[in-house]
Parts: C-alpha cells; sequence; structure tokens
C-alpha cells in the first residue's frame, strides 16, 4: 500500500512540474522586481497583503496582479516573491499557486515563459516568478484569491494549504495620472510614463495620439520594446494603437517619447482614457498584460499659425522654421489663382533632407484644394541654410477668399495616420490671431510701433464678468511721437461691449522716445455666463470730425494669465507712481449659525520714493469651484510717505457651507474716469489683479485678560472684583482695564468692538460695549456691572467669569477669558446696649 501510495505522490509531482516548465517568451514586464515596485498608489494597496510562510526562512509575498481581457479568455497575471532566508536552496517543484477568480472558479497557475526556467531560490537570495491563468469570463481582478499550497503526503490529497493572499476591492491595475511605473523591457530596466492624450479632428475622422516617455536606465540600446498597445475607453471599449513612426533605438540613460495613433469613432466619449500595453507570448499564444496607465485629459492641439509667425517641425532628429512669407492672388476665368510664398530654415548643425508635405487650401465653406508643392518636396537645407519657395494653387472665385488657410501634412507613410502639421493663416485675412507675449508691427500716419498683447484677464465685477487686457506698444520709429487721446473699441464675440470699456495709460505717458514704451489697459463688461471664444480691440483717435484707427487686437487666447501668489509671500503693484508691496498679515474666520464671515488684514507698504497716495483695492473671495464673493474693502484714504505702511482691511460674508480655508482672494487696483480710482472713490473696474493664496488662522482664546490684541489694540485687565452683599439679590462688579494703540500702521476707522461679556455663578450672561479709539491711547477705564437675581441669596461666594470677544459685523470671536472669585460680605452684627439696673437707697 505504501509503494501504491508512493508511486501516486510521485506521479503527481511529476504532473506539477510539467505543468510549470511551459515554455513562454520573454514577460519581462514583470519579470523583475521592478514590476511589482512601480511607482502607482494601485501597487502599494498589495503590500499590506504581507507574506505567506512556505517554512522555517522561507516566505513568499504578492507584488503585482493584472487582467487582460481577450476573446479566448481573460488573461489574468500575478507576480510572487520568493524569499529564501535560510542556507540552503528551495525547490520550487515542492510548491505551486491556485487562482480562485471572482466566479469562484479554481485555477492552478502556470509560471509564464520567462519564469519558467526558474526551478529553484538560491539561499539567502529573493526572485520573482510570474504566473497566469485563462481566468474566462471573470471581468474584475477585485476578490481574486491566490492560495499558497505545499506537498504533504500526509494529507488526503496530498496538498496542502499554506496561506492566501486576497487581492482587496480598492486595488486598481491602472496607474494614477502622471504616475510612472518601472518596466523591464528586452531586459532592459526602463521607467515608463503616460504622457499626452491628443485628439486630432480632419477631413471628418477623429484621431487619437498618445504619447509616453521611456527612460533607458540600463548599459544598452533598447532597440525594440516588444510592447502592444490599446487605448481603453472609459466604458471599457479598446481601440488597438499603432506606433507614429518606427521605433527609435533608446540609447542608454536615454529618455525618449512615443507616440502611438488610433482611429476613433466620433462618438466615442474621450474623458478618463488610459493606456495599455501587453506582450504577445508566442508560445503560449496569449497576450499578457504589462502596464495600465491613466491618461492625462484630452487635448485639442491647436495647429494653426497666425500671419508673420512659425511654426517647429520634427524632420527626423532635426528641427525646421516653416512660415507664409506672402501671399499673392488674381481672378482669371472664374478662379482665383493664388501664388504663395513659403519660407523653411534650418535650425540645426547638420544638412536636412525635407520630406514630401502634401499642401491644401481649406476654405470656410469646407472645400479643399491641392497645392503644388514640387519646389519642396526633396530639398536639402545645409545648417542654418534658408529658402523660400512658392507654391501656387487655384479655387472658384465665388468662395470667400478672405478666410483661407493653407494646411501642411505630415507626410504620408505606410500603416500611418497623417496628422495636419500646421494650418498657417493667409496674410491676405484682414483680422489676423495676435498670440499672447507676440510683438506685432503696426504702422500708420503716426509712425511706426511694435504692439504685444500682454494679457488677458476675465474677472469677477459685481453681477457680471470683466475682461482686462494689458497691451504694449512701443516706438520703433527714430523721432518721438506724441500719442493722441485714444478711445477703445471693444468686442467679445459677435457681442459689442465698447458701450463699458474704458482704457487706462500707465503713468498717463502719451510722449514715447524711440524705443520707448507705453502700457495700456483696456477694460470691458459682458454677462459672467456668455460663452467668449474671441476678443476684438480697437483703438481709435479723433482725427478732424472722424475717427481713425490707431491699431486692432484680435485674439482668441482668452486663458486667464491671472498672476497669483503663495500664502505669506509679498507681490507688489508696478504701476507708476503707485508702486506698493502687499502682504497679508492675517486672515480669520468669524462663525456665525446662517452664515460665516472671512476678514483679512492686509500692509500696503509705498514702494515711491515720494509721498503718494495708493490706489482702491478690490477684491474678491473666491472658492476651488470657482464662485465669487465680493470684498467690502476700507483702507486710509492718507498719502503715505516712501517705506510707509498702511493696514487694509477686506471681509466677506460666505454661506456656512464654503469651506473658508480653500479661498483665495483675487485683488486689484480700482480704476474709473481713466485713472486710478482714489480710496474711498467708486471703482467701475480693476486692473493689475493677484490671485492670492490666505492662511485663515484664528487666535486661541487667552486663558488671562492680562493681554489681549485686537490690532492696531491691545487690551489689558488690571483688576477686575465682584462683591455680593449678604441677604441681598445682587452682585456689583467691576473691571478696571489699560488699552494701548500701536502706531506702526496708517489705518482707516476700527470697525471692530470689543464686547466685554460677564457669566455670573448660575451661568446667566451680561455684555457691554468696551469702546475703542475714544480715549487717548494708554489711559485707564473700567466697567461696572451689577446684576440682580433672587437666587443670589442663596449663596455665600463662587466665581464670574469675564468673557472677552472681537466683535465684527455682528459675528464673534473669542479673545480671551478668566474667572474671578466673588468676595461675600457680611453685615456685621447689631450692638446691644445694656441698660443697668436702677438703685434704691438702702434704709
Amino acid at each position: 500500500m505504501y509503494h501504491s501510495t508512493r508511486k501516486y505522490a510521485v506521479a503527481m509531482l511529476s504532473l506539477a512540474v510539467l505543468s510549470q516548465s511551459i515554455a513562454f517568451g520573454a514577460y519581462t514586464a514583470a519579470a523583475g522586481p521592478s514590476a511589482g515596485t512601480a511607482a502607482s498608489a494601485a501597487v502599494s494597496t498589495l503590500e499590506g497583503l504581507g507574506a505567506v510562510s512556505l517554512k522555517s526562512g522561507v516566505s513568499v509575498k504578492l507584488l503585482d496582479a493584472s487582467l487582460q481581457p481577450q476573446e479566448s479568455g481573460n488573461i489574468l497575471t500575478y507576480t510572487l516573491n520568493y524569499h529564501n532566508g535560510s542556507s540552503s536552496n528551495v525547490s520550487l517543484i515542492d510548491y505551486f499557486s491556485k487562482v480562485t477568480t471572482s466566479g469562484g472558479a479554481v485555477i492552478q497557475g502556470k509560471p509564464v515563459t520567462s519564469s519558467a526556467a526558474i526551478k529553484s531560490i538560491p539561499a539567502n537570495s529573493s526572485q520573482p516568478v510570474t504566473y497566469y491563468v485563462n481566468a474566462g469570463q471573470a471581468a474584475k481582478i477585485n476578490g481574486v484569491r491566490i492560495s499558497l499550497f505545499g506537498w504533504d503526503f500526509s494529507q488526503a490529497n496530498y496538498q496542502k494549504k499554506l496561506g492566501m493572499f486576497t487581492i482587496p476591492g480598492s486595488y486598481s491595475t491602472v496607474i494614477a495620472r502622471g504616475q510612472s511605473k518601472k518596466l523591464v523591457l528586452g531586459e532592459m530596466p526602463v521607467i515608463s510614463k503616460a504622457e499626452s492624450l491628443q485628439i486630432v479632428k480632419t477631413n471628418g475622422k477623429v484621431y487619437a495620439r498618445v504619447g509616453m516617455t521611456l527612460s533607458n536606465l540600463g548599459a544598452k540600446v533598447l532597440k525594440d520594446t516588444g510592447l502592444k498597445g490599446y487605448l481603453v475607453s472609459s466604458g471599457g471599449s479598446r481601440f488597438e494603437l499603432n506606433a507614429d513612426h518606427a521605433d527609435y533605438p533608446i540609447q542608454p540613460k536615454e529618455k525618449r517619447t512615443l507616440y502611438y495613433l488610433a482611429d476613433l469613432p466620433s462618438y466615442t466619449k474621450l474623458d478618463n482614457m488610459s493606456l495599455q500595453f501587453v506582450q504577445e507570448d508566442s508560445t503560449l499564444q496569449v497576450k499578457l498584460p504589462v502596464a495600465q496607465y491613466k491618461l492625462p485629459a484630452a487635448e485639442l492641439p491647436n495647429f494653426t499659425v497666425p500671419v508673420n509667425a512659425v511654426a517647429k517641425l520634427k524632420v527626423g532628429n532635426h528641427t525646421i522654421e516653416t512660415g507664409l512669407a506672402s501671399a499673392a492672388v488674381y481672378a482669371e476665368d472664374n478662379l482665383a489663382k493664388w501664388s504663395l510664398k513659403f519660407r523653411v530654415r534650418n535650425t540645426g548643425n547638420q544638412a536636412v533632407t525635407l520630406p514630401d508635405y502634401p499642401f491644401s487650401l481649406i476654405a470656410s465653406e469646407g472645400y479643399s484644394y491641392p497645392v503644388s508643392n514640387e519646389a519642396l518636396t526633396g530639398l536639402t537645407l545645409k545648417p542654418l541654410e534658408e529658402q523660400t519657395v512658392e507654391l501656387s494653387a487655384e479655387l472658384p472665385l465665388k468662395l470667400n477668399q478672405g478666410v483661407l488657410q493653407l494646411q501642411m501634412t505630415e507626410p504620408a507613410e505606410a500603416n500611418r495616420i497623417a496628422f495636419p502639421a500646421a494650418y498657417f493663416q493667409i496674410p491676405y485675412s484682414l483680422q489676423p490671431d495676435h498670440l499672447l507675449a507676440t510683438e506685432y508691427p503696426v504702422q500708420n500716419s503716426l509712425g511706426s510701433f511694435v504692439v504685444k498683447l500682454e494679457s488677458v484677464e476675465r474677472l469677477p465685477w459685481s453681477d457680471q464678468d470683466q475682461i482686462v487686457t494689458k497691451v504694449s506698444l512701443r516706438n520703433t520709429g527714430v523721432a518721438s511721437v506724441q500719442l493722441p487721446a485714444l478711445t477703445a473699441l471693444l468686442k467679445a464675440g459677435d457681442m459689442d461691449i465698447s458701450g463699458t470699456s474704458q482704457m487706462v495709460i500707465d503713468g498717463s505717458k502719451s510722449q514715447l522716445a524711440p524705443q520707448e514704451t507705453a502700457v495700456l489697459y483696456i477694460a470691458g463688461n459682458l454677462p459672467y455666463s456668455y460663452n467668449l471664444t474671441k476678443l476684438k480691440i480697437i483703438l481709435q483717435y479723433a482725427s478732424g470730425e472722424a475717427k481713425a484707427n490707431f491699431l486692432t487686437l484680435f485674439t482668441s487666447q482668452l486663458g486667464n494669465t491671472l498672476r497669483t501668489v503663495a500664502a505669506g509671500e509679498p507681490f507688489q503693484f508696478e504701476l507708476t507712481g503707485k508702486k506698493a508691496e502687499v502682504l497679508e498679515r492675517q486672515t480669520r474666520i468669524y462663525p456665525g449659525a446662517d452664515s460665516k464671515l472671512v476678514y483679512t488684514e492686509l500692509v500696503m507698504t509705498n514702494e515711491e520714493l515720494r509721498r503718494t497716495q495708493p490706489a482702491q483695492l478690490v477684491g474678491y473671495y473666491r472658492t476651488p469651484d470657482h464662485q465669487y464673493f465680493e470684498a467690502v474693502i476700507s483702507q486710509s484714504a492718507a498719502a503715505l510717505n516712501a517705506k510707509e505702511k498702511s493696514l487694509v482691511t477686506v471681509w466677506s460674508k460666505l454661506p456656512p457651507e464654503i469651506n473658508a480655508s480653500e479661498l483665495t482672494l483675487y485683488l486689484g487696483e480700482g480704476i474709473s474716469g481713466g485713472k486710478l480710482t482714489a480710496p474711498g472713490g467708486a471703482p467701475t473696474a480693476y486692473i493689475h489683479t493677484v490671485g492670492l493664496e490666505l492662511n485663515p488662522a484664528n487666535p486661541a482664546p487667552q486663558p488671562s485678560l492680562q493681554k489681549l490684541e485686537l490690532f492696531p489694540y491691545s487690551l489689558s485687565v488690571t483688576q477686575a472684583t465682584a462683591t455680593m452683599p449678604e441677604d441681598r439679590e445682587s452682585i456689583e462688579a467691576q473691571m478696571n482695564y489699560r488699552v494701548t494703540r500701536s502706531e506702526q500702521y496708517v489705518t482707516a476707522a476700527n470697525e471692530h468692538k470689543l464686547v466685554v461679556q460677564l457669566i455670573d455663578p448660575f451661568g446667566q450672561p451680561s455684555e457691554k460695549l468696551l469702546s475703542l479709539g475714544e480715549e487717548p491711547a494708554g489711559a485707564l477705564g473700567s466697567l461696572s456691572f451689577s446684576l440682580n437675581n433672587k437666587a443670589y441669596k442663596t449663596l455665600t461666594g463662587g466665581t464670574v467669569r469675564v468673557n472677552i470677544y472681537d466683535e465684527f459685523q455682528g459675528k464673534r470671536i473669542l479673545l480671551g477669558s478668566q474667572s474671578y472669585p466673588v468676595t461675600y460680605e457680611r453685615t456685621a452684627p447689631r450692638r446691644t446696649e445694656v441698660v443697668p439696673e436702677p438703685s434704691f437707697p438702702v434704709n
């Protein structure tokens, strides 16, 4: 009997050896320790599963697990890291693992090909081994159990369960957005990261371009990644990716971005997409999951190149500059015949030969017409060489010739989607798109200038929004220019908002010497719900009885360019004559039942070299989800000497559900009537705005009233007494105090109140206001309380508590609290008069 049992066990053991020795191609993504230590939050959830002990000194941990959907059955892979802390080798033939899927199926794991050759774990070493199972239709990895077994001939089935890993419900195989993962590709360790997702819509089709960076950490060239990619939608649809170009070799220590392309249905949802890589195992004929990355939000790249601008393109590893130098058109036989001067420049240090870039003219009506490009194809440029070639095209004259675009497409390659390279606006257009921070030449009857659109800001203004543009104007002529009185016309999309427009010139500069620059701020109002996509600014001046255009700006670059400042950092207002530094001194939150109040104190320092009056500030508190709360600002109207400081208070009421700790204070300088508004005035807009992150913190209530601060005042309670006469129904309390004031800052009228609250021994409050600023600084004062309660007759002592509150706009913060004893005053006993007994004479 023993011999037959032994033979059966040997047969079972041989079967296990056979199952674990199936040949498998190199699944290098999980073949090393790096596969389980990727920098992703998903993998870190497996680290808490601990280890399973196989025997004394030998343990195993679950490093990684993935599930790859396939038509023949979903493939589940998992990596176990065996640690042998003993002094002898451990044979893996003695151990095996089984997977229990979420559907309840139990399947024994088989090693992948790259791990099949691992038969033992040397003494004092660790070794990861990757296994796979065909999980059938199991659709999720969460809840999957991986059980570890060892051979034990004393058991009925010769198997002994040694432990189990259960994949947590929170575990995700998708690497978080912006995170990287370490892989092993072609025996080379690499760091991988999904960088970008671009969506291009052209010729009625939708294409996706996915960017991924690989950093070769190895000492050899990575010639082929061996990866097959898929773009996975949020609904689970998978689209096969093709390499944008053949994989370039990645040199040791080199970081390279690889691009993959996919053709998408027009109805595909583009949010929350992910990038998935697999590797084909030719031996097992299955695709094994390598990694899946959460992609950044889809971007719609703008290929439009404005007039006089250049587009930088890649030709292999070389960069070339391209641009449309000029365009001319004439009419013949109902055709518009175009001659286009196209400029190209080699910016590299090696010669480059241009490929065949297809060109076409795109009409606003949607028609596309071919452009001959023989002069450009095959052109070789030496380093820093520039050439201008002529392109030609013709199209029906009845089409709108004023809004044409020259489309340049990437060279066509086999099995590759041809993306647009650039859309050049033709100079014939009367309204070029002015890019931010880009200089454009302007010539008119007044002289030659360069204009630059410095910034565009959209900010709240009462129940509307305001658009503020900053424009610089430089005199490029050889003589000084006297600027006329300029007025601004504003058109927001199709809405004319010129009726609300106003303009301020920094320093009121009107005379420009050669190469001197004037800075203009132009503001206008529009409905806050209006979807603004383009903005047109026309500056005009009076010429006789008519208006002449000085310059026209047209832009669709409307992303907010607002400055932001970190909490605790100062920032500067830099307008000439009003230069100042502003720093948050403190921000407090005054609580309330139906609303709360945010209160900020700012220190404004005059940075001018002369005495000057600062501008009236305008402010809004903003929540992270872009709710705006208009702020009330109080500041002194007094002029400040150089480096003198003033205290500015800012506050606003908030709904109770607003998280005040996340607020940002938008702060700008008010303007009205074409100039900065003086303190106390009524601004009609504001400019030079900055977003100030705040540091809200309420002061802890002081346990003593010896010194309380309500800046710029300090309060010291010098003495507090409470007395209770015997057989009386009253308590008489008196508090003596001293109020001092700091003269460090110039301040406006103080709107704070100090509330002194007296709590009697029965917890009943009584309150009085303590005046601030009505008495000389340092003067002594006193408050008296007379409390009456029939219950006092039952007391022979006790304490009263004095609470002092900072009250602002009806809301309070407790500054300090202290208890004082009640002195019980007994009534002196009445003296009894002794009447002497009468004396009588003795007979």
